[in-house]
């Protein structure tokens, strides 16, 4: 496997998880990763160069611990470093609205989504104030193209302050679907997001080939909008490229070694 600033994190911890451990000893703030819930809302959606960014470090910092453990790498020319995502465009902040996302972070929750209706209930003029104990990357990468300016700054160790101001003129989109596809969520962000529109379906107790016919039968089905919700016994090899052929992709999570719970949704 080749790394370069591009990979995502989670292809990277997939291959070699002891990579968790190497990736923290460059910055205090990687130990965020150490944390099982953090690492797994940000591991999908972070690759390189936005984990160096949450880091505070550089892309080739990042490369050189995971070519020690084993990986091989492609560096980035020296020019294309850069430290931190944070703007300098000075921005005027103000009504500021606070936005304390650590208690929803440290209740195994993803803020995400509460950052974005605090954005959509903005008033005109008004400034949101994200407090962390990161700078949330993935989220900037996101209302940047939103039309928002941003900026963060960090007033004490392990606090990271994130200013967002709407641009004058610009229309902030109402749905973030389009932005975010499906296949870059969580197991979890996709329990949340088809929250009142998954049907559900229990195979493990059928006979083969009855799970299968029973999936494909389900899905064909579907709403729009909907998903499947499925409880099979394992993750059904078979069954993965009729679900490609029809255009359907899949989220699975273990439960034990007999409970294996899928989320089966339209590409």
């Amino acid at each position: 496997m080749i790394v370069d600033k591009n990979t995502k994190i989670s292809q990277i911890l997939k291959e070699k998880p002891e990579a968790i451990e190497a990736i923290a000893s460059i910055n205090r703030h990687f130990k965020k990763l150490e944390n099982p819930f953090l690492r797994k809302m940000l591991a999908p959606r972070v690759n390189v160069t936005a984990a160096a960014q949450v880091g505070n470090s550089t892309v080739n910092e990042m490369l050189k611990v995971l070519q020690d453990i084993g990986f091989e790498v492609a560096y980035e020319e020296e020019k294309e470093i850069k430290k931190d995502i944070t703007t300098e465009i000075d921005m005027e902040r103000t009504n500021i609205v606070d936005l304390d996302v650590r208690p929803i972070l440290d209740s195994g929750v993803d803020p995400f989504n509460v950052i974005m209706d605090g954005l959509k209930n903005l008033n005109e003029g008004e400034t949101l104030k994200i407090i962390n104990t990161f700078e949330p990357i993935p989220l900037l990468n996101i209302i940047k193209k939103k039309g928002y300016e941003f900026e963060s700054e960090r007033p004490e160790e392990g606090v990271v302050h994130t200013y967002l101001k709407k641009i004058e003129g610009d229309v902030v989109a109402e749905e973030v679907a389009p932005i975010i596809s499906d296949r870059e969520l969580t197991y979890e962000d996709l329990e949340r997001k088809y929250e009142g529109k998954l049907s559900e379906i229990d195979v493990r107790d059928l006979e083969m080939p009855m799970p299968m016919v029973t999936i494909l039968e389900a899905i064909e089905t579907l709403d729009e909008g909907h998903a499947l919700y499925v409880h099979h016994k394992r993750l059904p090899q078979y069954l993965l490229p009729e679900l490609k052929e029809r255009e359907f992709d899949y989220k699975s999570q273990e439960v034990d070694a007999d409970n294996m719970k899928l989320i089966i949704y339209r590409t």
